[in-house]
C-alpha cells in the first residue's frame, strides 16, 4: 500500500530516473529519431481524436455515438503515452507515463468490449445489393402509398361532394350523440344553421317517444351486435314542428375505438301524413261499413221480431175471420169482430213500436228510457191472450223493481219469446203455472221467468239453448228463432240470460239487465 501512495505522491518526481539520452548508447540520430517518431505519433493520434469529435458534431443523430468517443478516449492515450515517451529524452518522468499507459490499457479494452457487444448487429447489416434491393422496394411502396394517398384524397374528395350536396340531410355524430358535422339540406331540413346544430346532440332534437328505440340501436351499434339500422323516428325542427324521418345510421371505427356514426336522414313527413290520413280514411271506411252493417244486422233482426211477435196476433185474425164467415149467430159475430178489432189496433201498436225503434237504431240515437216490467208484460199477455185462456194458465208476476232502461220493444219480445214457450211446453198433466219476478242488486236487475213445464235436457242441449233455430223438442210449432233472439236483444245493451231446467220439472230464466 506504500508503494502506492509513494507512487503518486512522486507521480510528477524525476529524479529516481535519468533522463533517457543518459541511459544506454544513444547516436543522435538514433534519439532524434525515436523523439520526432513519438511526437509525430502523438500529433497524428491528437488530430484522429479531433476530425471524429468534428465529424460527430457535424453529422448529428449519429448511431454508436458512445463507440465514436471510445475511439476518441483510447487514441488520445495512445498518443499521450508516446509524448511522454519524447519527454522522458529530458524529464524521466516514468510514473506518468505508466499511469499514462495503465489508462491507455483500460481505454483500449473499454473499446474492445463495446465493438464485441456491437458485433451481432455489425453481421446483421446487409450488403450493399441487398441494400440496394431495400431501397428500390422502398421506393416502390413510397410510390404505392403516394397512389394510396392519392386515391385517398380524390375518395375525401368525393366524399366531401357527395355530404356538402346531397339532396338528403348526412351528418357525423360523435359516439356521445353530437353533431360533429352537417350537411346543408340537414340545415335546411331543420330549421338551424350548422353552427347551431353543432352545438346540440341529436338527443336534444329526437321526439322524446323515439328517443329510447334509438339510443337501443345505438348500444347495439357500440356492441357491434349490428353494423347498421334504419328506423323511422321524429326530430323537432328549430320551429318545434314535428318532422318525420328516415334515419339510416352506421358506425365508423378508428383503432378498434368507435369514432362517428354517418347519419341519413330522409325527410318523409309528407309521405307519412299522407299515410296518417289514408288510414284514418280506411278507418272511417271501416267504421261506416260496420255501421252499415249493423243496420243490416238490426233490419234482420226487425224482420225477424216482427215474424215471431205478430205470428200470433196474424193467427188468431186468421181464425177468427174464418170462423166468422161459417158462423150466423149475431152475438158471436159481435164479439169475433170486437177480438179482431182489439187484435188489429195491437198489431198496429206493435208495428208502430218497431218502426220507430227501427229508425232509432239506424240512426244510431238510441237514448233509453225507464221501461215498466208491468206494461211490456200486459202487452205480451195482450197478444198471447187465446193461449192463456186456451191452456188456463196461471201467471203471477211480482215486480219489486218495477222498471228498467231498456228498449221497450226489446222487453215486450223478451216475455212474448219467454211466456209463448211457457205455454206451448206446458206438461198437459197439471195446470200451467208461471212466475215472474224482479229483484234488484249492486251489479243491477235480475229477471227470473219460472214454469213448471216439461222443461229441457241441458245434459244434451246446454250448449245449444240459445243457438240460432235449435229446437229441442220434437212434434212442437216451432222455428228455433225466440231464445236467440232473446240473448241477442240482452246483448245489444250488456244484458245476459241464463237458464236452469229439469226434465218434466220446469224450467227457470234469469235476466240479468246492467245498471246504466
Amino acid at each position: 500500500m506504500k508503494e502506492i501512495t509513494d507512487f503518486f505522491a512522486k507521480l510528477f518526481d524525476s529524479s529516481d530516473w535519468p533522463p533517457r539520452w543518459h541511459c544506454g548508447k544513444w547516436s543522435d540520430f538514433h534519439g532524434w529519431l525515436y523523439i520526432i517518431s513519438d511526437l509525430l505519433i502523438w500529433a497524428a493520434y491528437f488530430a484522429i481524436p479531433i476530425i471524429i469529435i468534428r465529424f460527430i458534431t457535424y453529422k448529428k443523430h449519429q448511431r454508436f455515438l458512445k463507440l465514436y468517443f471510445l475511439f476518441a478516449a483510447f487514441i488520445l492515450a495512445c498518443g499521450a503515452t508516446h509524448f511522454l515517451d519524447a519527454v522522458t529524452f529530458w524529464i524521466p518522468v516514468y510514473r506518468l507515463n505508466a499511469l499514462m499507459r495503465a489508462i491507455t490499457a483500460i481505454a483500449s479494452w473499454l473499446t474492445v468490449f463495446s465493438l464485441i457487444k456491437l458485433l451481432p448487429y455489425a453481421f446483421s447489416l446487409k450488403e450493399p445489393k441487398l441494400l440496394e434491393a431495400e431501397i428500390e422496394m422502398r421506393k416502390t411502396a413510397e410510390a404505392a402509398l403516394q397512389l394510396k394517398n392519392r386515391q385517398l384524397e380524390e375518395s375525401r374528395q368525393t366524399f366531401k361532394n357527395a355530404f356538402d350536396y346531397s339532396a338528403i340531410g348526412i351528418a357525423l355524430v360523435g359516439p356521445q350523440g353530437h353533431w360533429l358535422a352537417v350537411n346543408q339540406s340537414l340545415c335546411n331540413m331543420l330549421g338551424y344553421t350548422e353552427d347551431e346544430l353543432l352545438q346540440l346532440t341529436f338527443q336534444d332534437i329526437t321526439h322524446p317517444e323515439d328517443l329510447a328505440a334509438d339510443l337501443a340501436f345505438v348500444n347495439q351499434l357500440l356492441n357491434r351486435e349490428k353494423e347498421t339500422y334504419q328506423m323511422e323516428k321524429r326530430y323537432f325542427t328549430k320551429q318545434r314542428q314535428v318532422l318525420y324521418a328516415l334515419l339510416s345510421v352506421s358506425l365508423v371505427w378508428n383503432d378498434n375505438q368507435p369514432s362517428f356514426f354517418v347519419s341519413q336522414i330522409v325527410d318523409i313527413t309528407l309521405k307519412k301524413q299522407l299515410a296518417i290520413e289514408l288510414e284514418k280514411k280506411n278507418t272511417e271506411l271501416q267504421t261506416a261499413n260496420k255501421e252499415l252493417l249493423g243496420n243490416i244486422n238490426r233490419v234482420n233482426e226487425f224482420n225477424r221480431i216482427i215474424g215471431h211477435n205478430l205470428r200470433g196476433p196474424a193467427s188468431s185474425m186468421i181464425n177468427a175471420a174464418e170462423y166468422l164467415e161459417r158462423t150466423e149467430n149475431e152475438d158471436d159475430r159481435n164479439l169475433l169482430l170486437s177480438k179482431m178489432k182489439s187484435t188489429s189496433l195491437l198489431i198496429l201498436n206493435t208495428l208502430n213500436d218497431l218502426k220507430d225503434f227501427l229508425e232509432i237504431q239506424l240512426n244510431n240515437e238510441v237514448q233509453l228510457a225507464p221501461v215498466s216490467f208491468n206494461a211490456a208484460l200486459q202487452n205480451s199477455l195482450n197478444i198471447l191472450e187465446d193461449q192463456v185462456k186456451e191452456t188456463k194458465a196461471v201467471i203471477a208476476a211480482t215486480f219489486n223493481v218495477e222498471t228498467v232502461f231498456f228498449p221497450k220493444v226489446y222487453l215486450e219480445s223478451l216475455f212474448y219469446n219467454l211466456l209463448s214457450n211457457a205455454l206451448k211446453y206446458r206438461n198437459t198433466l197439471e195446470q200451467p203455472v208461471i212466475n215472474i219476478e224482479t229483484t234488484g242488486n249492486e251489479s243491477g236487475i235480475v229477471l227470473t221467468i219460472k214454469d213448471n213445464g216439461i222443461g229441457i235436457n241441458l245434459d244434451k242441449y246446454g250448449s245449444e239453448i240459445f243457438k240460432y233455430r235449435k229446437i229441442f223438442h220434437r212434434g212442437y210449432e216451432s222455428n228455433g228463432v225466440g231464445l236467440f233472439l232473446t240473448r241477442t236483444q240482452l246483448e245489444a245493451y250488456n244484458g245476459s240470460i241464463t237458464v236452469t231446467s229439469k226434465v218434466n220439472e220446469g224450467t227457470t230464466f234469469t235476466i240479468h239487465f246492467k245498471l246504466l
